[in-house]
């Protein structure tokens, strides 16, 4: 049980390196891929490297039309780092919690207008908003409990926990056991938002998209709650 607490929510902590936090986020973005697969012909919501994979597949068997049903979502990504980029500048004089506050809200308000618009024109809107989400996601949230993380793939967490399982084992470093548990404890998270975004993909089709949107507003509301206790700690 006391590995467990490394998990849970920690005072000293702003929200947005909270590991509970930073498990939502993962488990939506595990959600994301799955839901965006099933539903959008095997398309890729934050997994970049397997769209320009697909492209890269589909020009060497000279299916040219193919290939560019996967380059929106690229290029919407690209647009997603900008704008995120760009904001994180307009507003540098806040305070982090806020930008990271400004940040959920408008992408959860982004993901509500993916659902109530689905398409324009005959474009899906949805694939290229959540990748633009992702984006924003990825360039926001960078490290949790004061160590790096991503939230919308696997292979960075997935080599971080090796290393910690070589450094307690090999080096007898102790704190490596914690390290250990956050990030085994996101990649189990992605993998369940993997599979609930699958399942619920089949079953809802469009709709389930709402899961993700709870998700985010969940997130939002405990990130303002968190900060608020925070400070009134402080303060006192």
């Amino acid at each position: 049980m006391k590995k467990l607490k490394i998990l849970a929510l920690d005072k000293k902590l702003p929200s947005h390196e909270q590991v509970f936090f930073a498990l939502l986020l993962t488990f939506v973005c595990g959600f994301f891929d799955s839901y965006t697969f099933v539903n959008y012909n095997g398309q890729f919501a934050n997994a970049q490297t397997a769209n320009i994979i697909l492209i890269g597949m589909e020009l060497s068997n000279t299916n040219y039309k193919e290939a560019l049903r996967y380059v929106p979502p690229v290029v919407a990504f690209i647009m997603g780092v900008l704008f995120n980029e760009y904001i994180m500048n307009k507003f540098k004089d806040i305070s982090i919690a806020r930008y990271i506050n400004l940040s959920l809200l408008l992408q959860t308000c982004m993901l509500i207008f993916a659902y109530l618009v689905p398409k324009i024109c005959f474009i899906n809107t949805v694939p290229l908003i959540i990748s633009f989400v992702c984006a924003m996601q990825f360039d926001s949230f960078r490290s949790v409990n004061k160590v790096q993380f991503a939230s919308i793939f696997c292979t960075g967490n997935l080599r971080s926990a090796t290393e910690h399982v070589f450094r307690y084992f090999y080096k007898k470093e102790k704190k490596s056991s914690d390290m250990f548990m956050i990030y085994a404890s996101l990649l189990l998270s992605f993998i369940a938002g993997v599979i609930t975004g699958g399942i619920l993909s089949k079953l809802m089709g469009h709709h389930a998209i709402l899961l993700a949107i709870l998700v985010f507003i969940i997130n939002l509301s405990g990130a303002n709650i968190h900060e608020k206790n925070r400070y009134r700690k402080i303060d006192v």
